[in-house]
Protein backbone atom coordinates (compact mmCIF):
# COMPACT_ATOMS: atom_id res chain seq x y z
CA UNK A 1 0.00 0.00 0.00
CA UNK A 2 1.39 3.27 -0.84
CA UNK A 3 1.86 6.23 1.70
CA UNK A 4 -1.07 8.54 0.12
CA UNK A 5 -3.70 5.64 0.27
CA UNK A 6 -2.25 5.12 3.91
CA UNK A 7 -2.75 8.41 4.46
CA UNK A 8 -6.27 8.37 3.24
CA UNK A 9 -7.29 5.54 4.76
CA UNK A 10 -6.54 7.12 8.01
CA UNK A 11 -8.12 10.10 7.48
CA UNK A 12 -11.26 7.81 6.70
CA UNK A 13 -11.01 5.83 10.10
CA UNK A 14 -10.94 8.41 12.05
CA UNK A 15 -13.53 10.07 10.22
CA UNK A 16 -15.77 7.18 11.06
CA UNK A 17 -14.18 6.90 14.67
CA UNK A 18 -15.14 11.14 15.27
CA UNK A 19 -18.78 10.66 13.66
CA UNK A 20 -19.57 7.14 15.41
CA UNK A 21 -21.55 8.03 18.39
CA UNK A 22 -23.47 10.45 16.52
CA UNK A 23 -23.99 8.09 13.76
CA UNK A 24 -25.67 5.25 16.09
CA UNK A 25 -27.62 7.80 17.20
CA UNK A 26 -29.05 8.11 14.24
CA UNK A 27 -30.31 4.59 13.93
CA UNK A 28 -32.71 5.15 16.90
CA UNK A 29 -34.73 8.03 15.82
CA UNK A 30 -37.55 8.59 13.13
CA UNK A 31 -36.06 9.28 10.04
CA UNK A 32 -35.87 12.64 8.37
CA UNK A 33 -36.29 13.86 5.49
CA UNK A 34 -38.42 10.65 3.95
CA UNK A 35 -39.11 11.60 1.06
CA UNK A 36 -35.72 13.27 0.28
CA UNK A 37 -34.66 10.53 -2.35
CA UNK A 38 -38.10 10.70 -3.93
CA UNK A 39 -37.13 14.24 -5.34
CA UNK A 40 -36.28 13.83 -9.26
CA UNK A 41 -33.64 16.67 -8.98
CA UNK A 42 -31.84 18.28 -6.29
CA UNK A 43 -28.98 20.54 -5.48
CA UNK A 44 -25.70 20.90 -3.47
CA UNK A 45 -22.30 21.81 -2.78
CA UNK A 46 -19.59 20.16 -0.99
CA UNK A 47 -15.63 20.64 0.59
CA UNK A 48 -12.97 18.51 0.62
CA UNK A 49 -9.40 17.22 1.30
CA UNK A 50 -6.87 15.84 -1.17
CA UNK A 51 -3.49 14.84 -2.05
CA UNK A 52 -2.08 14.34 -5.44
CA UNK A 53 0.53 11.57 -6.54
CA UNK A 54 1.95 10.51 -9.95
CA UNK A 55 2.43 7.13 -11.52
CA UNK A 56 5.58 7.34 -12.96
CA UNK A 57 7.24 4.88 -15.87
CA UNK A 58 11.29 5.58 -16.96
CA UNK A 59 13.50 5.45 -19.78
CA UNK A 60 16.08 2.81 -19.40
CA UNK A 61 18.49 5.43 -21.04
CA UNK A 62 17.26 9.10 -20.92
CA UNK A 63 18.65 9.05 -24.86
CA UNK A 64 15.80 6.73 -25.57
CA UNK A 65 13.56 9.56 -25.40
CA UNK A 66 11.87 10.57 -28.68
CA UNK A 67 12.36 14.11 -28.33
CA UNK A 68 16.16 13.43 -29.53
CA UNK A 69 14.71 11.98 -32.58
CA UNK A 70 12.72 14.56 -33.46
CA UNK A 71 15.86 17.27 -32.68
CA UNK A 72 19.01 15.81 -34.64
CA UNK A 73 21.98 17.57 -32.21
CA UNK A 74 19.53 17.40 -28.76
CA UNK A 75 22.09 14.72 -27.43
CA UNK A 76 25.23 15.94 -27.81
CA UNK A 77 23.79 19.70 -26.04
CA UNK A 78 22.33 17.31 -23.64
CA UNK A 79 25.51 15.18 -22.74
CA UNK A 80 26.99 18.39 -21.62
CA UNK A 81 24.54 17.93 -17.96
CA UNK A 82 24.22 14.23 -18.46
CA UNK A 83 28.11 13.15 -18.92
CA UNK A 84 27.52 9.49 -19.88
CA UNK A 85 25.03 9.31 -16.54
CA UNK A 86 21.82 8.61 -18.76
CA UNK A 87 19.79 6.71 -16.13
CA UNK A 88 18.23 8.25 -12.93
CA UNK A 89 15.16 7.68 -11.13
CA UNK A 90 12.07 10.11 -10.08
CA UNK A 91 9.70 9.79 -7.56
CA UNK A 92 6.47 12.23 -6.09
CA UNK A 93 7.71 12.55 -2.83
CA UNK A 94 6.33 14.02 0.05
CA UNK A 95 2.95 13.57 -0.97
CA UNK A 96 0.73 16.63 0.23
CA UNK A 97 -2.72 18.55 0.85
CA UNK A 98 -4.34 20.24 -1.29
CA UNK A 99 -8.04 21.65 -1.16
CA UNK A 100 -11.43 20.72 -3.68
CA UNK A 101 -15.24 22.65 -3.63
CA UNK A 102 -17.51 22.27 -5.65
CA UNK A 103 -21.39 22.00 -6.49
CA UNK A 104 -23.77 19.02 -7.54
CA UNK A 105 -26.49 18.32 -9.81
CA UNK A 106 -28.21 14.93 -8.48
CA UNK A 107 -30.72 13.29 -11.20
CA UNK A 108 -32.75 10.56 -9.80
CA UNK A 109 -32.89 7.69 -11.84
CA UNK A 110 -34.68 5.07 -9.90
CA UNK A 111 -35.16 3.84 -5.99
CA UNK A 112 -30.97 2.85 -5.64
CA UNK A 113 -29.29 5.01 -8.51
CA UNK A 114 -28.62 8.67 -8.75
CA UNK A 115 -26.94 10.30 -12.05
CA UNK A 116 -24.55 12.81 -10.17
CA UNK A 117 -22.80 15.80 -12.03
CA UNK A 118 -20.51 17.35 -9.34
CA UNK A 119 -18.27 19.93 -11.14
CA UNK A 120 -15.74 21.90 -9.12
CA UNK A 121 -12.03 22.93 -8.41
CA UNK A 122 -9.26 21.27 -7.05
CA UNK A 123 -5.70 23.28 -5.53
CA UNK A 124 -3.05 21.12 -4.86
CA UNK A 125 0.60 20.56 -5.45
CA UNK A 126 3.03 17.42 -6.42
CA UNK A 127 6.79 17.72 -5.49
CA UNK A 128 8.86 15.07 -7.62
CA UNK A 129 11.85 13.94 -6.28
CA UNK A 130 14.89 13.39 -8.57
CA UNK A 131 17.63 11.18 -7.47
CA UNK A 132 20.44 12.45 -10.16
CA UNK A 133 24.22 12.93 -10.64
CA UNK A 134 23.52 14.83 -13.48
CA UNK A 135 25.53 18.41 -13.72
CA UNK A 136 22.70 20.40 -14.10
CA UNK A 137 23.22 24.13 -14.74
CA UNK A 138 20.34 25.62 -15.72
CA UNK A 139 19.37 28.90 -15.44
CA UNK A 140 16.17 30.49 -14.87
CA UNK A 141 15.63 34.39 -16.24
CA UNK A 142 12.25 34.13 -14.07
CA UNK A 143 14.04 33.30 -10.83
CA UNK A 144 17.85 34.98 -12.02
CA UNK A 145 20.06 32.68 -10.93
CA UNK A 146 20.43 28.73 -11.60
CA UNK A 147 17.57 26.39 -11.06
CA UNK A 148 19.59 23.93 -9.53
CA UNK A 149 23.24 23.83 -7.76
CA UNK A 150 25.39 21.15 -7.02
CA UNK A 151 25.63 17.52 -8.41
CA UNK A 152 24.89 13.77 -7.07
CA UNK A 153 22.57 14.40 -4.30
CA UNK A 154 18.56 14.82 -4.39
CA UNK A 155 16.63 17.58 -6.78
CA UNK A 156 12.70 18.51 -5.74
CA UNK A 157 10.95 20.10 -8.25
CA UNK A 158 7.45 21.48 -7.48
CA UNK A 159 4.20 21.10 -9.46
CA UNK A 160 1.51 22.94 -8.67
CA UNK A 161 -1.87 22.49 -9.79
CA UNK A 162 -5.63 23.92 -9.76
CA UNK A 163 -7.99 21.60 -11.92
CA UNK A 164 -11.32 22.79 -13.23
CA UNK A 165 -12.82 19.43 -12.59
CA UNK A 166 -15.96 18.43 -14.82
CA UNK A 167 -16.92 14.89 -12.74
CA UNK A 168 -20.07 12.86 -13.89
CA UNK A 169 -21.13 9.36 -12.57
CA UNK A 170 -23.86 7.10 -11.01
CA UNK A 171 -24.40 6.53 -7.04
CA UNK A 172 -25.73 3.25 -6.01
CA UNK A 173 -27.52 3.08 -2.91
CA UNK A 174 -28.08 0.90 -0.46
CA UNK A 175 -30.60 0.18 2.03
CA UNK A 176 -31.66 3.22 4.23
CA UNK A 177 -30.99 2.33 8.04
CA UNK A 178 -32.87 5.27 9.99
CA UNK A 179 -31.12 8.21 8.92
CA UNK A 180 -28.10 6.42 7.13
CA UNK A 181 -27.63 5.27 3.75
CA UNK A 182 -24.14 3.77 2.31
CA UNK A 183 -23.84 4.11 -1.32
CA UNK A 184 -20.65 3.18 -4.04
CA UNK A 185 -20.10 5.71 -6.46
CA UNK A 186 -18.29 5.30 -10.07
CA UNK A 187 -17.97 7.66 -12.84
CA UNK A 188 -15.02 9.82 -15.02
CA UNK A 189 -13.93 12.55 -15.07
CA UNK A 190 -12.19 15.38 -17.12
CA UNK A 191 -9.83 17.89 -15.51
CA UNK A 192 -8.11 20.71 -16.91
CA UNK A 193 -4.90 22.07 -15.32
CA UNK A 194 -4.85 26.21 -15.21
CA UNK A 195 -2.05 26.51 -13.17
CA UNK A 196 1.00 28.61 -15.05
CA UNK A 197 3.78 25.99 -14.04
CA UNK A 198 7.01 28.55 -15.08
CA UNK A 199 9.72 27.20 -13.34
CA UNK A 200 8.79 23.33 -13.30
CA UNK A 201 8.33 24.08 -17.12
CA UNK A 202 12.25 23.96 -17.49
CA UNK A 203 12.12 19.99 -16.11
CA UNK A 204 9.27 18.50 -17.16
CA UNK A 205 6.67 19.98 -19.90
CA UNK A 206 3.13 18.38 -19.19
CA UNK A 207 -0.05 18.23 -20.65
CA UNK A 208 -3.03 20.80 -19.14
CA UNK A 209 -5.87 18.18 -20.30
CA UNK A 210 -6.62 14.70 -18.26
CA UNK A 211 -8.86 11.90 -18.15
CA UNK A 212 -10.04 10.15 -14.81
CA UNK A 213 -11.69 6.93 -13.74
CA UNK A 214 -13.30 7.05 -10.04
CA UNK A 215 -14.62 5.02 -7.59
CA UNK A 216 -16.05 6.41 -4.51
CA UNK A 217 -17.82 4.79 -1.58
CA UNK A 218 -19.53 6.86 1.13
CA UNK A 219 -22.38 7.42 3.79
CA UNK A 220 -25.71 9.71 3.54
CA UNK A 221 -26.92 11.34 6.62
CA UNK A 222 -30.16 12.73 6.90
CA UNK A 223 -30.37 15.47 9.54
CA UNK A 224 -34.03 17.43 10.29
CA UNK A 225 -33.19 20.46 7.22
CA UNK A 226 -30.43 18.78 4.96
CA UNK A 227 -28.65 16.01 3.88
CA UNK A 228 -25.01 15.36 5.04
CA UNK A 229 -22.12 12.99 3.50
CA UNK A 230 -18.94 11.52 4.07
CA UNK A 231 -17.30 10.16 1.09
CA UNK A 232 -13.59 8.83 -0.39
CA UNK A 233 -13.03 9.01 -3.33
CA UNK A 234 -10.17 7.87 -5.86
CA UNK A 235 -9.48 9.24 -9.53
CA UNK A 236 -7.23 6.82 -11.45
CA UNK A 237 -5.38 9.40 -14.27
CA UNK A 238 -5.78 7.70 -18.00
CA UNK A 239 -3.51 9.57 -19.70
CA UNK A 240 -0.14 10.38 -20.06
CA UNK A 241 0.69 14.02 -19.07
CA UNK A 242 4.47 13.88 -20.50
CA UNK A 243 4.98 16.15 -23.48
CA UNK A 244 8.02 14.64 -25.10
CA UNK A 245 9.10 18.12 -26.90
CA UNK A 246 12.06 20.54 -27.01
CA UNK A 247 11.59 24.34 -28.63
CA UNK A 248 15.29 24.63 -28.99
CA UNK A 249 14.59 27.90 -30.59
CA UNK A 250 13.68 29.03 -27.31
CA UNK A 251 15.12 30.80 -24.07
CA UNK A 252 13.50 28.44 -22.01
CA UNK A 253 15.77 25.88 -20.33
CA UNK A 254 15.30 22.42 -21.57
CA UNK A 255 13.69 19.81 -19.27
CA UNK A 256 17.03 17.64 -18.90
CA UNK A 257 15.83 16.27 -15.94
CA UNK A 258 12.48 15.47 -17.39
CA UNK A 259 13.42 13.36 -20.68
CA UNK A 260 14.26 10.48 -18.54
CA UNK A 261 10.24 10.29 -17.91
CA UNK A 262 8.51 7.83 -20.05
CA UNK A 263 5.36 8.14 -18.36
CA UNK A 264 2.97 10.29 -15.94
CA UNK A 265 -0.36 9.90 -15.03
CA UNK A 266 -2.33 11.20 -11.79
CA UNK A 267 -3.73 9.89 -9.07
CA UNK A 268 -6.08 11.97 -6.76
CA UNK A 269 -7.38 10.86 -3.26
CA UNK A 270 -10.20 13.16 -1.96
CA UNK A 271 -11.88 13.03 1.06
CA UNK A 272 -15.40 15.32 0.90
CA UNK A 273 -18.24 16.11 2.53
CA UNK A 274 -21.42 17.26 0.75
CA UNK A 275 -24.05 19.30 1.98
CA UNK A 276 -27.83 18.76 -0.34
Amino acid sequence: MKNSERIFLLAFLLLLLGVANPLAAQLTKDENLSRFDDRPLHFGFYLGVNTMDYRIAHFTDVLQNPVFAKNPGLDQQAENYYKGVHSYRVECYPLKPGFTVGGVVNLRVNSVVDFRITPGMSLGVRQLKFADNIDQKIRNPQIGGSLYSGTTYDQYVTTPSAYIDFPVGFRYKGNRFGNLRPYIYGGGAFRRDLENKRISESVVHLNRNGYYAEIAFGLDTYFPFFRFTGEFKFSYGLNNLIRHDADTASTTPLPYYGYVLKGLKSNIFTLIFYFE
